[in-house]
């Protein structure tokens, strides 16, 4: 009480004498008052249960326990129903009894003072008339009161809108309803009575003369609500305020490693500091330019370029904010999309907050048609995740949610620390309690973007989301989601679900002997003594949580603690930025304010509000597995705030870190960053650098050395990595800059595969890479792990092969190597010469190797393995007969790298030598082969990079090669291949035809490459199919192969060869590679550059190459 009085005449020596006296008059009648007060709950407390004590003191969560142990004090327990009493000279403790030791719930003080509470607003809520009054701007008011219109009247709410506005609820059917048609009539004394609900529609703040005057808004009564949160325009919703605000943000500790905003400046003000950052970060970085009014135009420009430069020029004296345009966006079938998730914000300092599940996915162009919404091209948010699950998998897809709802609580915790000191303005004498806006809800729109690594941002907030409904083809979605976003808001706000035990139980449960509650047990060893208003809070909070419907907790939620950390700076920020440290409740003293009126704030409840929602969620986990567990317990450490700090071990208090931090899957302590280091001289450098299975690294990993090589045996073909960075500000990514900072798995091709992580410096918007370790990982061919050397003389055993049984791809067939009876290896080759030569490419066959063990992989000689079809054989033809049959020919390859691969090898083969080589993905065309005799051009397709809007069809591809192939012949001498891995369909095989007739080519040689072995292992950004999914690809690969042939196309069966030896595929997310070109460096001269040739390797990519041109010269 001394600590209030001090810190009330503080702030009044500084006022008019007047205004002193008659402070000076209240503040004494206020003493009065909880003396008393605390007197009578004390005579209230007599008769209850005593407590057995310990003499072994235990502060809870770090606070102390007070300082007034010398004095004789007999005092309430509220959060027990107890009494305890302190001896001079002695340190005691309340002792936990245990759950069936403990009074009921209802015989507790806490309990009966909650309900009183809890019936005093509900009494209130209920005597009133039901009135939703709006006002606004008529062009806003027209657009988005219907939604609210048709969500109010089923609640049975009055509607006072203005005259001019026609109701579009026609069809009411209820009395009530049909009442509620009608015309009302408020009173007119004052603008801040006679109403329940005020529906403020407008592109302002509301807190003037178009809704409810500044003055007004601390006179409101408990039940009435107003849809404006004041100076939350400013601060969050206008471009320029989202800026600055995000700009200040920037300087907070806990934000330093959590981008959740771009980078951005306000133009013309930050003009010339703009341009100096733009110049600094070089052309590969894109501006985003939004004017400022609503509904404004967007471009996206790059000031370095000089087409571009004279266009931003203009914003030199224009106003306008400029975003880094977001590096590397999550594409959706080539397309960027943005997130728009519905954020109700029901209470403002203490924070209270929900996102509703069924936000929306708006498709838009790329940055060089100005990131522009794609009309008609809508998702709802729930298909949004089908589509990270089935692209990223289920932990990959939960945390990306999680992380876009830290970010939108950042983003709400920084815009509330700045509109603690705009309340200021709400009070006109310096005794009044600091006004909180405790009436104030709002519905915002939150538009999130991802990037390829799913790090959410958070780009633009919407004060007044569009809620006119959209009559456009495909409309009915978007209407559905703000529909129901709009019923679940008028739901969560106006519900009477009694939860006074709730919170009884909750309250008692966290065993906070540092916690009292105002003019009950308030004393001056409690840190913190909850008021009326702070019970409300915690009323309301479990109220609207009960009765959310489509709505998720954001905030306070089970783990809000992960919010420390920033709750605390931002406490500590504002304090400093605006003078506040005089000012209750942020300078120290000021926290033990036990005025009933007062309510906490977001810091001073943030520890008492995440345990309760702990309890909440606990009890909640504990009724589930009662049920479906019979009765089964959950662990001790369940929710325990301490379990969890554990975890996050080194991490800081950050809500956004590594993804595979907030992952349960990884509950492994071999995840978990070590402690990080502060000092500057450590950002270069990694602390650890993993791999499971672990590698043997060359040299022992040390962080001064940068390079390594490892060797892994054949089957080792995924392997997952992960490091740590030492330095704080740093952190270790794979591949590049902007790659993956948790575990990820990469697979490893046979031969050289090269591993990359890059050290980076995060503490800047665009990251810095300070330092990279490469680790070349050599993966044994299946040669490499013979046993003994090949004698042909020694007896083997003849072993087929044909499919693995780690990819069973024949549901009924055999798999693994079995034994051929009675068959010796020299028999298999005098056989094979035998046979006829095969009149097509997918004569069924397997893979035939010798062993000395069919059991034994390690004892067959893969060397000598062949493929053979069970009653033909492929021939390989000698060079100077292919050199002729490709005499005059002009081979067109369209499709991806597989069909790259066939290209090379034949031109490898026809020329006795490869002297150029490209790994290209758009159109390549060799006219200097054969002696200028044969031609070969390529097409890539499809590609995949571009936006699907933006990528050419299958026809264009092919008129695009054509036109750069030579003049092509209408007969056999023209000779087109087409195929890939998984893309290709019987629609493609139709387009083909039908473009080629279009040029008058119907009669030149088609051959088709079947599907092959691809897209079989876990790795990021690439979609892995199941075992029932790659089994439909081998059916569909089936049924193309049998629409290729009637269709007149030489086919060559790629699919069987290739899945039976998945594992042998070369270095290449897809694992669907099974040819490598390698430099070929003069032996006398290695560093001669102008002198390289080039060497097509792969046994299996040669195999199918050979059966193709046989196709071609038959």
């Amino acid at each position: 009480m001394l600590n209030m009085i001090r810190h009330k005449l503080s702030r009044l020596c500084r006022g008019r004498p007047q205004n002193i006296l008659l402070s000076i008059v209240i503040l004494l009648l206020f003493s009065l008052y909880l003396t008393y007060n605390t007197q009578d709950s004390l005579i209230e407390s007599e008769g209850s249960d005593k407590v057995s004590r310990t003499r072994t003191p235990r502060p809870m969560h770090g606070h102390n326990a007070g300082d007034d142990s010398d004095n004789v004090v007999q005092q309430r327990n509220i959060l027990e129903g107890i009494e305890q009493e302190e001896e001079e000279g002695e340190e005691e403790e309340v002792v936990v009894k245990d759950e069936e030791e403990k009074p009921p719930i209802e015989s507790t003080l806490l309990y009966k003072y909650l309900q009183q509470l809890e019936q005093t607003y509900l009494d209130d809520v209920n005597d009133v008339r039901k009135i939703v009054k709006v006002k606004g701007q008529e062009d806003v008011i027209a657009r988005d009161l219907p939604l609210y219109e048709q969500a109010f009247k089923k609640r049975h709410f009055a509607m006072k809108a203005p005259p001019w506005y026609k109701p579009t609820v026609a069809n009411a059917t209820s009395n009530n309803a049909k009442n509620n048609m009608q015309p009302v009539t408020l009173p007119h004394e004052s603008e801040w009575v006679g109403w329940m609900v005020l529906l403020c529609m407008a592109f302002t703040d509301g807190d003037g003369a178009e809704c409810l005057e500044k003055e007004s808004f601390p006179k409101l009564a408990n039940y009435q609500k107003i849809n404006r949160i004041p100076g939350i325009r400013n601060i969050l919703w206008r471009k320029d305020g989202f800026c600055n605000t995000m700009n200040q943000a920037r300087r907070i500790p806990a934000l330093k490693k959590s981008q959740i905003s771009p980078l951005c400046w306000v133009l013309p003000n930050q003009y010339e500091q703009f341009l100096g950052v733009a110049d600094g970060l070089g052309t590969d970085v894109r501006w985003v330019f939004k004017s400022t009014s609503p509904g404004g135009t967007i471009q996206v420009l790059q000031p370095t370029k000089e087409r571009d430069y004279a266009k931003v020029k203009q914003f030199n004296n224009k106003k306008t904010v400029v975003q880094e345009y977001f590096p590397n966006p999550l594409l959706v079938f080539g397309m960027p999309v943005n997130i728009r998730a519905y954020v109700l914000v029901t209470s403002i300092n203490p924070l209270r907050a929900f996102v509703h599940s069924e936000g929306l996915v708006h498709f838009r162009h790329d940055y060089p048609r100005g990131f522009k919404k794609i009309p008609n091209r809508t998702w709802f948010l729930a298909q949004f995740k089908h589509f990270l699950v089935h692209n990223f998998g289920t932990e990959a897809a939960e945390i990306a949610f999680q992380n876009m709802e830290a970010a939108i609580v950042e983003t709400l915790l920084i815009a509330e620390s700045s509109l603690a000191a705009h309340f200021g303005a709400f009070t006109t004498h310096p005794w009044e309690e600091r006004y909180r806006c405790k009436n104030c809800f709002q519905l915002l729109g939150f538009d999130v973007i991802f990037n390829s690594t799913l790090h959410p941002m958070v780009v633009e907030v919407n004060g007044q989301p569009y809620l006119q409904a959209n009559s456009e083809v495909g409309g009915w979605a978007s209407n559905t989601i703000k529909q129901n976003a709009v019923e679940d808001t008028v739901g969560i706000l106006f519900s009477a679900t009694p939860v006074a035990r709730d919170v009884a139980e909750a309250v008692r449960s966290m065993q906070l002997n540092n916690v009292g509650i105002t003019g009950v047990n308030c004393h001056s060893s409690h840190h913190l003594c909850l008021t009326n208003e702070d019970l409300l809070y915690l009323l309301d909070s479990r109220r609207e949580a009960i009765n959310k419907a489509s709505f998720r907790q954001l905030y306070p939620a089970k783990d809000s603690f992960k919010y420390d950390s920033l709750v605390r700076d931002l406490q500590r920020f504002v304090a400093s930025q605006y003078h506040l440290n005089d000012i209750s409740p942020y300078n120290q003293m000021g926290a033990h304010a036990t005025s009933p009126t007062t309510r906490h704030n977001t810091a001073d409840l943030q520890n008492v509000i995440s345990n309760v929602e702990q309890y909440y969620y606990r009890k909640k986990v504990e009724a589930l597995l009662a049920d479906e567990m019979n009765g089964a317990s959950i662990p001790e450490h369940f929710g325990n705030r301490t379990y969890g700090a554990s975890r996050r071990s080194g991490l800081g208090d950050g809500a956004i870190n590594n993804m595979f931090n907030l992952d349960p899957l990884f509950g492994d302590p071999k995840y978990d960053r070590p402690p990080c280091n502060d000092d500057p001289a450590t950002m270069p450098f990694l602390s650890a650098f993993h791999f499971d299975p672990p590698l043997n690294l060359t040299p022992t990993f040390d962080p001064m050395v940068t390079e390594y090589e490892a060797t892994v045996p054949h089957d080792m073909v995924l392997i997952k990595v992960w490091g740590f960075a030492t330095s704080c500000d740093s952190e270790a990514r794979l591949e590049d800059k902007l790659g993956a900072s948790r575990p990820s798995n990469y697979t490893l091709g046979v031969g050289e595969n090269r591993i990359s992580m890059f050290v980076v410096d995060i503490t800047h918007s665009e990251p810095w890479v300070s330092n990279s370790y490469t680790v070349n990982v050599y993966r044994q061919s299946v040669e490499e792990g013979e046993e003994q050397a090949w004698e042909d003389d020694q007896p083997h055993h003849v072993c087929s092969l044909v499919q693995d049984c780690d990819l069973p791809f024949i549901s009924d067939g055999p798999c693994g190597l079995n034994r051929v009876l009675d068959v010796r290896w020299p028999d298999v080759i005098v056989d094979q010469q035998k046979l006829p030569v095969c009149e097509s490419g997918n004569s069924p066959g397997r893979w035939l190797i010798p062993c000395s063990q069919c059991s034994n992989k390690s004892s067959c000689y893969w060397k000598e393995a062949r493929w053979l079809p069970y009653d033909c054989r492929h021939q390989i033809l000698p060079r100077q007969q292919l050199r002729q049959c490709l005499a005059g020919k002009d081979l067109l390859f369209i499709g991806d790298s597989t069909n790259r691969g066939i290209m090379y090898y034949i031109m490898e083969q026809l020329n006795g030598t490869l002297t150029e080589w490209d790994k290209t993905h758009n159109i390549k065309v060799y006219s200097n082969l054969n002696n200028n005799q044969t031609s070969v051009s390529f097409a890539y397709y499809p590609q995949f990079w571009l936006p699907a809007g933006e990528r050419p069809v299958f026809d264009k591809a092919l008129y695009e090669l054509l036109k750069h192939s030579k003049a092509a012949k209408n007969n056999g001498d023209t000779v087109v291949v087409v195929g890939g891995v998984h893309w290709l369909a019987t629609h493609h095989l139709n387009v083909l035809k039908q473009a080629l007739k279009r040029k008058g080519l119907s009669n030149v040689k088609l051959v088709m490459k079947g599907l092959g072995a691809g897209f079989h292992q876990p790795v990021d950004g690439i979609h892995c199919l199941t075992m029932g999914e790659q089994r439909k690809v081998f059916i569909h690969n089936t049924g193309l192969l049998d629409y290729a042939s009637n269709a007149g196309f030489e086919v060559v069966d790629t699919f069987n060869m290739t899945m039976a030896r998945y594992k042998d595929f070369v270095q290449g997310k897809c694992a669907c590679h099974f040819h490598k070109v390698e430099e070929v460096r003069p032996t006398d001269d290695p560093d001669d550059d102008d002198n390289i040739l080039y060497h097509v390797t792969g046994d299996i990519n040669s195999l199918y190459s050979e059966i193709l041109i046989n196709r071609i010269c038959q």
